[in-house]
């Protein structure tokens, strides 16, 4: 037991030594560093999304925008926890960025039009031509937007659903004819 102590000791300290002990020693300190590094990692990020989120969804309004920017924080500071984690146990994070690298381009590749419509949906959550509930012609179709995504934005026209890429809000012409205005009583009868 001492030697385990000892161990622990030696890779907390920076000491080398080579009996099995001592190297499980070293490897329960390398194991608690990084269970301590990941709890205050998953702190951190999910502290660091609520106030994203918080923080632009009271400035803009917007929950489609605050729930993107909030998820973006997230990850990133989770992915920042990995590779310090990689390094406790002595892996280098230059290969891994790497290849994740090239993964992230040939599935940029393969997914062209969703991703395409994924920028044009930040694009419209952060430029917002239009809002939920005011009245937008694109190409043939007119209808009161129901929601904005990052992918498609759903109008509604006369009792149909209507599903727009966002591509095609992002790159054609749009009106924007506002809130439209309720239908009296006297018209409807």
């Amino acid at each position: 037991m001492s030697d385990l102590l000892k161990g622990f000791l030696d890779a907390l300290l920076g000491a080398n030594d080579v009996s099995a002990l001592q190297q499980l020693g070293k490897l329960s300190y390398r194991v608690i560093l990084a269970l301590l590094v990941t709890v205050a990692t998953l702190v951190v990020a999910a502290r660091l999304r609520d106030g994203t989120f918080g923080f632009f969804k009271g400035r803009r309004g917007d929950f489609s925008l605050a729930l993107l920017l909030g998820r973006v924080v997230y990850f990133l500071i989770l992915f920042i926890g990995l590779i310090i984690v990689l390094r406790v146990f002595g892996v280098d994070a230059t290969a891994l960025v790497a290849t994740l690298g090239v993964v992230g381009l040939a599935i940029s590749l393969a997914m062209q039009d969703v991703l395409k419509n994924v920028f044009a949906g930040v694009y419209l959550l952060i430029e917002r031509p239009f809002r939920p509930g005011e009245m937008v012609k694109v190409r043939d179709f007119v209808g009161v937007v129901e929601t904005i995504d990052l992918r498609t934005t759903t109008l509604r026209a006369d009792g149909e659903v209507i599903y727009v890429p966002n591509a095609i809000l992002f790159a054609e012409v749009l009106v924007n004819r506002g809130v439209p205005k309720p239908v009296s009583e006297e018209t409807t009868e």
